[in-house]
């Protein structure tokens, strides 16, 4: 039995903006909606230099971030005015916790629909 680390994480949460993006064809359109949802998270400036060298973009700021909550890849984490889409899972979902690695896309913010 592996042991429920999700504790840990309690002191250091704080809220974020997680948002998911769908896109539907509608009479032969791509429509496009985003929903979000607010969920604590641990989010931490992630070190290059433990990352992969051969995928990384170099120009970009990189965010490792820590939830008790899921958090999938390809969904967008909004941190200090910047959008960052989660690219990389861990393997820690054993343990009471979901840790992910999210890459900044130097783009407008996301807007949720209403």
């Amino acid at each position: 039995m592996l042991p429920d680390m999700s504790s840990v994480l309690v002191a250091f949460e704080r809220p974020v903006l997680v948002k998911t993006v769908a896109i539907a064809t509608i009479d032969f359109v791509e429509v496009e909606s985003i929903s979000g949802r607010t969920q604590n998270c641990v989010v931490q400036v992630a070190d290059k230099e433990k990352l992969n060298s051969e995928t990384i973009d170099w120009s970009l700021e990189y965010l490792m971030v820590h939830s008790s909550s899921a958090l999938e890849q390809g969904e967008y984490i909004e941190f200090n005015g910047s959008d960052y889409k989660i690219i990389q899972r861990g393997p820690w979902s054993g343990y009471g916790y979901t840790e992910v690695m999210a890459e900044e896309t130097k783009r407008p913010l996301l807007v949720v629909n209403a």
